[in-house]
């Protein structure tokens, strides 16, 4: 099963997921014209660390795909670590004219996050037995983007996210939230940020 797969074949696996969407072909982001587009991905924050830089391609206005790393240094409560991303992003179509920017109010995405860090782990720690834990240094990740165009080639954006198990967690005790946390207890899952893109 691939949870329980040796560490080495999940870096492989990201490794060539990068390259390839580094080869994928691409030029101005897509809201202007119809052309495929590359860009650079810039955030902070949102379960993607301090810095998360991304490569990324965008496909019929509508399609990205972006790998990426990001920094976490070291809190009181953890130590610094490295976090790798492949992720996918859905813009919907509606979109409004503000002055000469353009504002994308619906953006949703899904990704894989994996952390580099001594207390998390890909393969089963030796005291487990098989399938006791699944990986904790890989995890599904679920964000909504609110984009602002400022210029044909460059975006800021927010983005809100949440973990597959903070989702889980919100679906399965959905009272303890709503109890303990603001905005109908998302606010106890979710995580925010922004970011910068320039295409090119």
């Amino acid at each position: 099963m691939l949870l329980n797969a040796p560490i080495y074949i999940y870096k492989h696996v990201f490794i060539g997921l990068f390259l390839l969407a580094i080869s994928a072909n691409s030029s101005g982001f897509g809201y202007s014209h119809h052309q495929d587009e590359k860009y650079i991905d810039i955030q902070s924050g949102s379960l993607l660390g301090l810095g998360h830089v991304s490569y990324g391609s965008e496909y019929n206005d509508r399609h990205s795909v972006l790998a990426g790393v990001g920094y976490v240094p070291s809190l009181s409560n953890h130590k610094e670590m490295m976090l790798y991303s492949l992720r996918y992003r859905y813009d919907f179509s509606k979109r409004w004219n503000i002055n000469d920017m353009t504002f994308n109010p619906f953006s949703l995405g899904v990704g894989l996050l994996m952390s580099d860090h001594d207390d998390l782990f890909l393969e089963l720690p030796t005291q487990y037995p098989d399938g006791y834990y699944a990986p904790s240094a890989l995890r599904i990740i679920f964000n909504y983007q609110a984009i602002l165009q400022v210029k044909p080639h460059f975006q800021v954006y927010l983005d809100i996210s949440v973990l597959d198990v903070g989702f889980i967690s919100y679906i399965r005790e959905p009272e303890f939230f709503y109890d303990n946390y603001d905005f109908l207890g998302l606010e106890g899952v979710t995580n925010w940020g922004f970011g910068v893109r320039y295409g090119f």
